[in-house]
C-alpha cells in the first residue's frame, strides 16, 4: 500500500473519530429529504437541479467540488425507481478500489471507497434515505475534508416555534 493510501486511510479514522466533537463555526444547511450538513469553513453549499433525486454540491473556491445525491430507500417489496438510493461506494468493483471502509457514525452506516484513480465515494445510509458524496481527492487533506462534510449529515433540526 502506498504512503498516500495509508495516510488517506488514517484520515478516514480521524474523520470518524471527530464526528462526535463540537461543531465548527459554520452552520448546518438543509440539503433536502429532511437532512442537513455542515460545510467546512471556506466551503459553500449549492443546491442543484436533479431529475428524480436531490442533488447538490459543496465546494471551495479553486478547490474541491464535492457532488452529492440523495435518494429514498424503497421498502421491502416496493419497486426501485430512478430516484431511489444506490450505494455508489459499494458499487465500485473490488479491482478498482485502492481501499474500502465501513463504519456506523451518528446513527448512519457510512461506506467509503477510494479508487485507484483517486475518486473518493462516500455513501451515508440512514433508515429511509441515503446520500452519495463523490469527488476527485488527490491529497490526504482532500480526503479528510470530504469525510468531515459527509459525516456531518444528520436529520434536520425541527423548526423552533
Amino acid at each position: 500500500m502506498s504512503r498516500f493510501y495509508s495516510i488517506a486511510a488514517r484520515s478516514l479514522l480521524v474523520g470518524l473519530a471527530v464526528v462526535t466533537l463540537p461543531a465548527a463555526a459554520t452552520a448546518q444547511v438543509a440539503i433536502g429529504a429532511g437532512l442537513e450538513l455542515r460545510p467546512l469553513e471556506g466551503y459553500t453549499h449549492e443546491p442543484l437541479r436533479g431529475i428524480d433525486s436531490i442533488v447538490g454540491r459543496v465546494s471551495k473556491k479553486d478547490g474541491l467540488q464535492v457532488q452529492y445525491e440523495i435518494g429514498g430507500i424503497p421498502k421491502v417489496g416496493e419497486p426501485r425507481l430512478g430516484g431511489s438510493f444506490s450505494n455508489y461506494a459499494l458499487a465500485v468493483p473490488p479491482v478498482e478500489r485502492a481501499w474500502h471502509k465501513v463504519q456506523v457514525a451518528g446513527g448512519r452506516t457510512v461506506y467509503v471507497t477510494y479508487t485507484t484513480k483517486n475518486q473518493l465515494i462516500v455513501s451515508s445510509v440512514g433508515a429511509v434515505e441515503g446520500v452519495n458524496f463523490n469527488t476527485l481527492a488527490r491529497t490526504p487533506a482532500d480526503v479528510a475534508d470530504v469525510l468531515l462534510i459527509a459525516l456531518s449529515v444528520r436529520p434536520a433540526a425541527a423548526p423552533r416555534p
